[in-house]
């Protein structure tokens, strides 16, 4: 008699046959089921009942899709949790930790076994999972896999079983080849595919890459699954991703003896099978199944998907005429998943466009580009005027030495507003941005882009089209467009869209309301996340790739209730505004046309040397720099800070005022002989105390050195934050943090080798603006104690750990520090109490140094030159790792930018929040109320991804700055510049142009 066990899981359906003696007789081949779980599942079972007739006796099912068919067919079922287990401790008797990665799902158990069972009679001694995000799973590396690999709009490719695994395989033999892995942000699926296409872009090595994409997700996994807990062997690795050699070899760092046990990826269904044995299951389906596709549900329903207002012209071709004489503009724009060119004559007119998959190469596909031009111009090509745009637009326009790189927002304004004049709203979706932009008299005056989601997105299409087996092109929309009634999504992120899709047709929703409701789910995610409270006018333009797709669009004129302007070449819209921009240029005189053999460019052999960067003394990063040869003529690129990026730029550089912050800021602690990353001598006997270079000391730190250089102590301040400190705060969290947090960990664990006692205070508050405001930290800054002392194992007896309110008098915060202190080392009160008041002057003076150096900056401009005015916390304000060189960046930009503590808020009106409960939120607020009262001041706000307070307070400020273009700059553990720095460029030519119109008099506000 056969028992057979069915793991049903997000991604796989995995069989397992045994006898009744719990002897496995056979594993069923890995079989991806793309979406569509139940023909998958009656082709299994049909092939088992087939093979082993009337001796099979039991069908029992596990997995995230086992439950609903085991209910419909009234066949016994087991979680996949006590299965995975139950199946490995019979593979691996013994084992005390296992290690499992599906398609959804990354879960850790930790074993025990019963003295004297002789291992048989196991308990769970630990368990911990991921949450609702894909990053660290199956499905999260067949998606950058696929990324890398295939064109987003490529009408050839039908993914498959075959296709995919073959792709993966490609995929991780090319990531086994590499030494040395590149660092690859691996928390957030947005943040890795934008760290991914940066190192893309540099020029790194794709093997490199892959390996860096692998030892994140290892990373990840020890520091948000297995935390803080000690990890027994033996250890073995399960799941789909246990086939998967890089990650094992990945995972090895850590768990250097982990192993891959035979029937790796079933064993959740060997599990449930040998269940079925011991619990005397002997259960077939009760009924047809056919009745797993007749289920009726009622589900949530919208209106279908009509094309009636707007016109969609489904011939978006161009003819390509024969002339004698190819002479014109050429524009590049390099996406994170496509490149495309546009070559335009004098009149602006389109002579040729090229769309084409960018692979992770930029370079090579532009050099394949330019053959393209090269051959549809028979060689005659003449180039007046070149630009590049786009993600890969520095590195490329270097490469090809262009006359104009542009960021994307201002290419798809100028090519738009060409198009029509009187379009005053762009929706732009590309690949992995989206952008909202809106338009003026002809010019952006305000945008915003999607910041750690990729709902809204291309790829969030894609990739969903891809699980259920839908080719993007052409199919995706007829399927939609052929829903009478599409089943009413949630809008959601990537990762519960994909399980919502799953559930909905589990329940036996057909696959045309599903995908036409997908439809209204982008739409919808685009309007709320990226567009939010921003005005939509009458004339709409979609751009990107998506706008191709007739459904996208019906479903944007059903939402909106007006036309949407899809004009033909859209999706090479900003390579035409591009081309158009150096038009402009070339008519101005401005740019000279040069020769250029577009022929010796597409064949020539790019070659790199890789060397280390030391152009800066002080800095420690060791950046890997390599140095190009671009036809001969030498080209560096790489580094965090950004240096050779933009050092082909002709922008005259400005005074970098976070930097100038900064060096008064350890000037003022040198006075105390206090260095960061040096111990500073102390009187004899004194144990050496150690304070983090992080959170709160990031402005309290002058403060606290007074106060023990002062007693006398030795003191080492933790280095600023390297590559190397985050990287061991992020391994060291136990809980899912903002970034800041974790790289608290970091600086905390450096500093327990290296002194005798940690100082953590609890703070609780700082001094606020007003009596009535609370002034608090956020919890996690208030706990930062806590937490990294229990994360670290750290000894209590060694953590100085008074409870401080820093608006509190001296005389108290004095009692809490002498209470903290060992009893040996406690202070005289009143002497104590004079050095806390000497501190605050201390820190009080520092803080008018600033505000007198604002003044000076912001009367020098008298209104006349924008000046930028950054908010946020000190910690995302002046650490340069947590906000990637953001000073520099925009000084070499020529933008004069000061930060929030160079202006004077105590006069701002706050009885609008009359309870603002966070004391850098007053802060926050403050500023932008300051902002918005004064002309030529603009407000950029510095925040982190899972920021709590942020999460609303952020709304206010866009509020308070309604009447003016805002950025909001979210950071995390990604070191991928590009990001920012289209948002910066964009913004920045969104100020001149506001500031243009402002001095005109020409400011309108927009028809609603």
């Amino acid at each position: 008699m056969y028992y057979l066990g069915l793991d049903i899981g997000s991604v796989s359906i995995n069989g397992m046959v045994v006898d009744e003696e719990g002897n496995i007789v056979e594993e069923l081949p890995y079989r991806r089921h793309f979406g569509l779980v139940f023909e998958h599942f009656k082709d299994v079972l049909s092939l088992v009942r087939e093979r082993y007739g009337s001796t099979l006796v039991s069908v029992a099912l596990t997995g995230m899709h086992g439950e609903l068919i085991a209910r419909i067919l009234d066949l016994p079922f087991e979680a996949e949790t006590i299965a995975q287990v139950v199946g490995t401790v019979y593979v691996v008797p013994g084992v005390r930790t296992i290690i499992s990665m599906g398609g959804q799902d990354a879960l850790l158990f930790q074993i025990g076994y019963d003295p004297g069972s002789d291992g048989r009679r196991w308990y769970l001694e630990d368990f911990e999972m991921n949450g609702p995000c894909a990053s660290g799973t199956g499905s999260f590396i067949d998606q950058q896999a696929e990324r890398l690999a295939y064109s987003m709009y490529d009408k050839s490719w039908k993914p498959s079983q075959e296709q995919l695994q073959r792709v993966l395989d490609d995929f991780i033999e090319l990531g086994l080849k590499s030494t040395s892995p590149a660092p690859v942000a691996c928390r957030c699926t947005v943040f890795t595919k934008s760290d991914m296409i940066h190192l893309q872009n540099k020029g790194e090595p794709l093997m490199n890459i892959i390996a860096g994409l692998h030892y994140g997700n290892a990373a990840n996994f020890v520091s948000n699954i297995v935390g803080n807990r000690t990890v027994k062997d033996p250890v073995v690795f399960i799941g789909g991703m246990a086939s998967n050699r890089l990650q094992v070899r990945a995972f090895r760092h850590y768990f250097p003896g982990i192993t891959v046990p035979p029937y790796h990826t079933s064993m959740g269904a060997l599990g449930v099978a040998l269940i079925a044995i011991e619990r005397g299951w002997r259960k077939l389906p009760s009924k047809d199944l056919s009745a797993i596709t007749t289920m009726d549900y009622d589900f949530p329903r919208t209106g279908p998907l009509r094309l009636e207002l707007s016109r969609f012209d489904e011939d978006n071709s161009l003819k390509v005429r024969k002339r004698k004489k190819w002479e014109g503009f050429l524009g590049i724009d390099i996406g994170s998943t496509t490149t495309k060119y546009a070559f335009i004559d004098r009149s602006g007119r389109l002579l040729h466009k090229c769309y084409v998959p960018t692979r992770g190469k930029p370079i090579e596909v532009v050099q394949y580009l330019l053959g393209v031009l090269l051959e549809t111009t028979k060689g005659e090509c003449r180039i007046l005027g070149l630009a590049t745009t786009g993600s890969g637009r520095n590195v490329v326009g270097d490469f090809v030495d262009a006359d104009l790189i542009v960021d994307e927002i201002t290419a798809h304004a100028r090519g738009a507003v060409y198009m029509d004049p009187e379009v005053d709203t762009i929706f732009e979706i590309g690949g992995q941005d989206s952008k909202y932009i809106r338009i003026d008299r002809g010019h952006p005056v305000d945008f915003d882009m999607n910041k750690v989601c990729a709902a809204g997105t291309g790829s969030f299409l894609h990739e969903l089209a891809n699980k259920m087996n839908i080719n993007i092109v052409g199919e995706f929309q007829e399927i939609a467009m052929a829903s009478e009634s599409p089943i009413h999504l949630t809008e959601r992120c990537t990762v519960f869209m994909e399980s919502d899709l799953a559930g909905y047709a589990q329940k036996g929703a057909s696959r045309e309301d599903l995908i036409a409701g997908l439809c209204y789910a982008v739409v919808h995610n685009y309007l709320n996340r990226v567009v939010g409270r921003r005005p939509v006018g009458r004339r709409v333009m979609f751009l990107g790739g998506p706008s191709l797709n007739k459904a996208v669009v019906a479903a944007f004129e059903r939402v909106l209730n007006r036309p949407i302007i899809v004009p033909r070449h859209r999706e090479v819209m900003g390579a035409y505004g591009a081309a158009l921009l150096v038009r402009e240029m070339y008519e101005r005189g401005e740019v000279t046309p040069r020769q250029r053999d577009l022929k010796k460019l597409s064949e020539a052999s790019v070659s790199f040397q890789e060397v280390i960067c030391r152009a800066d003394p002080k800095c420690h990063n060791e950046c890997k720099l390599k140095v190009y040869d671009f036809v001969g003529r030498k080209s560096i690129w790489g580094g965090d800070c950004g240096r050779y990026e933009v050092s082909h730029g002709k922008e005259k550089e400005t005074v970098n005022y976070i930097g100038k912050r900064n060096s008064l800021f350890f000037d003022l602690m040198s006075r105390w002989d206090v260095v960061p990353g040096r111990i500073s001598a102390g009187k004899k006997g004194l144990p050496v105390i150690g304070m983090p270079l992080g959170l709160h000391f990031w402005e309290w730190a002058p403060f606290w050195v007074v106060i023990f250089r002062e007693l006398g102590f030795p003191l080492l301040l933790s280095p600023q934050t390297t590559q190397d400190i985050a990287r061991k705060g992020v391994e060291s969290v136990t809980a899912e943090t903002c970034f800041p947090v974790m790289v608290f960990h970091g600086h905390v664990r450096w500093l327990s080798q290296r002194v005798d006692m940690l100082f953590l205070p609890n703070v609780i508050n700082m001094p606020s603006y007003s009596e009535k405001e609370a002034g608090f930290f956020c919890p996690l800054v208030e706990s930062g104690q806590y937490i990294t002392r229990f994360a670290l194992n750290l000894d209590p007896a060694r953590i100085v750990k008074p409870t401080v309110y820093l608006n509190d008098p001296p005389e108290y915060i004095a009692d809490r520090i002498v209470e903290a202190m060992p009893g040996s080392l406690k202070p005289d009160r009143a002497l104590l109490t004079r050095i806390v008041k000497k501190a605050f002057d201390v820190q009080l003076g520092f803080r008018e140094e600033l505000l007198k150096i604002g003044r000076e900056v912001i009367s020098r401009s008298n209104g006349e030159e924008p000046i930028w005015v950054i908010s946020g916390r000190p910690y995302n304000l002046y650490d340069v790792r947590l906000n990637l060189q953001l000073g520099k960046q925009l000084a070499r930009r020529g933008i004069k930018a000061i930060t929030l503590d160079f202006v004077d808020l105590s006069l701002e009106d706050m009885s609008d929040f009359p309870r603002m409960y966070w004391g850098f939120g007053s802060r926050i607020l403050r500023a932008a109320k300051h902002i918005a009262r004064h002309e030529g001041l603009y407000g950029v706000h510095l925040t982190n991804f899972s920021c709590g307070p942020d999460s609303f307070i952020e709304h206010f400020y866009r509020h308070v700055l309604s009447e003016k273009p805002a950025l909001v700059l979210e950071f995390d553990e990604h070191t991928a510049v590009a990001g920012v720095l289209t948002r910066v460029e964009a913004y920045n030519n969104v100020v001149k142009n506001y500031e243009f119109q402002r001095k005109s008099g020409n400011r309108q506000k927009m028809a609603m």
